[in-house]
């Protein structure tokens, strides 16, 4: 469809540049939670009739549905091939992102994944359209669907059509190259443009504007001043006046004299570096740390954590009757023996770490 006849080149360029933006945050989100290199680029934006966005591509997708809450109202939809979503999911898992596409399964884990994920994703790009926009975003969590081949999305978008659709390329470094789509309504792209360009309107007019009424008071007190003689002579009175009031009150500002304060400061005594950090410590005595214990580790497969089930016994890396390692807010501090007090399980400290 012609997209003019929606949006001016303006307007266009507008859209593009908040996905753009909002993309390039979310990428960012998506490098540290995979621990590669992820880029979302070059977005591409053009009107569309719903049942047209699925039909160019032969494979299924799965449908994310993002809603904003607050700040802008109005249902988003990100579209992620079914392969992308498992090689992206594998990664987020451990795994090294090597899926064949002959074989892609996706279970409730992988959609929960998927879920959180562009929950992240969309979280940081909402939190990039506050600072742009200058005002609060929210979004709601967002809910995962399964699409079919040649599907109309409009279903997921209370039955919208036609459809603004902006396209990504997506990079994973060494691993995929595709496409990322995000679809909205008509009336969700304006109201991301109005509020765009409302802001940057009010922030160009503030000046102006703050100019003019200044000028106004100048222009004013010049008319005033030179209306009549009469005028001229009661305005010389009155500076006359203030010349002398303002000589009075530098009077006043001279025989003002300078505060003194008397001093808080305990006596200095000699104290020891013992007292020092004694001291020192009292001030954090009653900060509260995490204290856990761990028994022990071990790594598995995706699959091997499906077929977990009631009686499945996970073996760990240390052996029966060896130290157990406390961890006190995530850094290993000490070792020791697991004991029972009063039918509750301890450890008995037997080793401190140190460095």
């Amino acid at each position: 469809m012609d997209i003019s006849l929606y949006f001016t080149p303006e307007e266009i360029d507008a859209l593009g540049e908040i996905g753009n933006i909002c993309m390039g945050n979310s990428a960012t989100a998506l490098n540290m939670m995979l621990g590669r290199k992820v880029t979302i680029t070059t977005p591409s934006v053009g009107v569309y009739e719903a049942g047209e966005i699925l039909s160019s591509y032969d494979t299924s997708f799965l449908a994310i549905n993002v809603e904003f809450t607050d700040g802008l109202f109005g249902k988003n939809l990100l579209l992620l091939k079914d392969y992308d979503a498992a090689l992206i999911t594998d990664l987020l898992m451990g795994g090294d992102g090597n899926i064949e596409k002959a074989n892609v399964v996706l279970t409730e884990i992988h959609m929960s994944a998927i879920g959180e994920l562009m929950n992240q994703m969309m979280g940081s790009a909402a939190t990039a359209m506050s600072n742009m926009m200058g005002n609060g975003v929210a979004i709601s969590p967002p809910t995962v669907f399964r699409t079919e081949a040649d599907e109309n999305v409009s279903k997921y978008l209370d039955g919208t059509t036609p459809v603004v659709q902006v396209s990504f390329d997506m990079e994973i470094e060494g691993l995929l190259k595709s496409k990322l789509l995000q679809v909205m309504s008509i009336e969700m792209a304006r109201e991301e443009i109005r509020t765009l360009m409302h802001m940057g309107e009010a922030g160009a007019k503030s000046k102006p504007e703050a100019y003019r009424q200044e000028t106004g008071k100048t222009q004013s007190m010049k008319t005033a001043a030179s209306d009549s003689p009469a005028r001229e002579s009661a305005a010389r009175r009155e500076a006359s006046l203030a010349g002398k009031a303002t000589a009075e009150e530098r009077q006043q500002v001279r025989s003002v004299k300078s505060a003194t304060y008397e001093s808080f400061d305990p006596p200095i005594q000699a104290a020891s570096s013992q007292d020092v950090s004694s001291s020192n410590f009292d001030l954090i005595n009653d900060i509260p740390l995490q204290v856990m214990v761990e028994l022990g580790r071990t790594r598995k497969n995706l699959g091997d954590v499906l077929n977990f089930g009631i009686g499945s016994i996970i073996v760990l890396d240390k052996q029966a009757g060896e130290l157990v390692d406390v961890i006190v807010n995530g850094k290993r501090i000490a070792k020791g023996e697991v004991v029972v007090v009063d039918e509750n399980y301890g450890v008995r400290i037997t080793e401190l770490v140190r460095g």
